[in-house]
């Protein structure tokens, strides 16, 4: 008799994770590889989502517009890409996907791209006191933020970029391209940027680094409008898991570091842990976020890049019904950050 009860309750015990593993939530998020999806990373390997009850499958892919098709062909329920760079052009496209949250973010700034810098040679006459010395330089860049970010820049400095001679280069082929001498400058998002400064020393000339007010530059989490709305606690607990993530890389970028090292192949760590550092893992939605995003989408508009009937809107962007819940009941995610502006004049780096 003693031996059967015992067996029930071993039986009883095994059940108990197998009945758990049986009600965990399937989920795919499609991100592309790169640094920037560290939040994705980190979430994933310390259980964040796990405890959340959630079995996210996480697939890398090369670029926002992959990410755009796999959601639009239900391969996946929520995507990471650029919110003000790839989101708009998806939105007039027809795509109808709004963020639930941001990671790579600064609340605090309306335009902002921490992760991106102009890095130049120094014996090839580039001087960061002295702009007019970018003028009329081989400037490798990649179609995309980092060439608008360099179009801003020259812009502000009010120097013709016509000029310098554009050449384009995959951004993680800048530091060997750099070094070698085939361009004077590139325009790089990080690690690369820490990898050139270190690779290059004395000689390497920080031009601008994560410069404000040039562009708005946030990546987060986004999905199908109707999926979002119909699957709000989906959302709520998978974004529980962002803000635990970049909560702890904040505190952690060596361990952050270490962690993408293992997605992202080739990653050398150190540069990882200072182009983190440098970058910023704020997931609120402050008026200056949104704010951005709005004059960011209306700008590729103004530009001619995108065609729209109208002018962006907040709702076009954003869908905060699980952010605001989570921002409500899970406040200590949050407690380390200052507070967010009241109002956009409150932003820095104001946009055109």
């Amino acid at each position: 008799m003693v031996r059967y009860v015992m067996t029930l309750v071993l039986l009883a015990a095994l059940a108990v994770p197998q009945a758990c593993a049986q009600t965990m939530q399937p989920l795919t998020i499609y991100v592309v590889k790169n640094l920037l999806a560290a939040p994705n990373f980190v979430a994933l390997e310390n259980g964040y989502w796990a405890d959340q009850g959630l079995n996210v499958q996480l697939k890398l892919t090369s670029g926002g517009r992959q990410v755009v098709q796999a959601l639009q062909a239900g391969n996946a329920q929520l995507g990471h890409v650029a919110i003000s760079g790839t989101l708009p052009i998806a939105r007039a496209g027809g795509d109808k996907l709004v963020t639930v949250m941001p990671y790579y973010n600064d609340a605090d700034y309306m335009g902002r791209a921490s992760a991106f810098s102009i890095i130049g040679r120094r014996d090839r006459g580039i001087d960061a006191a002295n702009p007019a010395t970018m003028e009329g330089k081989k400037i490798g860049f990649t179609a995309g933020t980092d060439e608008y970010y360099l179009r801003q820049w020259f812009r502000r400095q009010k120097l013709d970029i016509g000029k310098s001679q554009m050449i384009s280069v995959l951004v993680e082929d800048m530091p060997v391209t750099l070094a070698q001498g085939v361009v004077d400058a590139v325009v790089p998002w990080e690690p690369y940027g820490a990898q050139i400064m270190r690779q290059l020393g004395a000689n390497a000339v920080a031009v601008s680094v994560g410069e404000a007010g040039l562009i708005s530059d946030n990546v987060g989490v986004v999905g199908k409008e109707d999926w979002i709305k119909a699957h709000p606690d989906i959302v709520e607990k998978f974004i529980i898991g962002i803000a635990m993530a970049t909560k702890f890389m904040r505190e952690n970028p060596q361990e952050t570091a270490e962690i993408a090292a293992r997605t992202l192949d080739g990653l050398n760590v150190a540069d990882a842990t200072v182009g983190l550092a440098r970058m910023h893992w704020d997931p609120r939605i402050s008026v200056c976020t949104v704010e951005g995003t709005i004059r960011s989408g209306n700008g590729l508009v103004r530009n001619g890049q995108i065609k729209m009937d109208r002018s962006f809107v907040a709702a076009d962007f954003f869908d905060m019904t699980a952010y605001d819940v989570v921002i409500k009941q899970h406040p200590t995610l949050f407690a380390d950050l200052p507070p967010m502006p009241a109002t956009v004049a409150d932003c820095k780096g104001a946009l055109d």
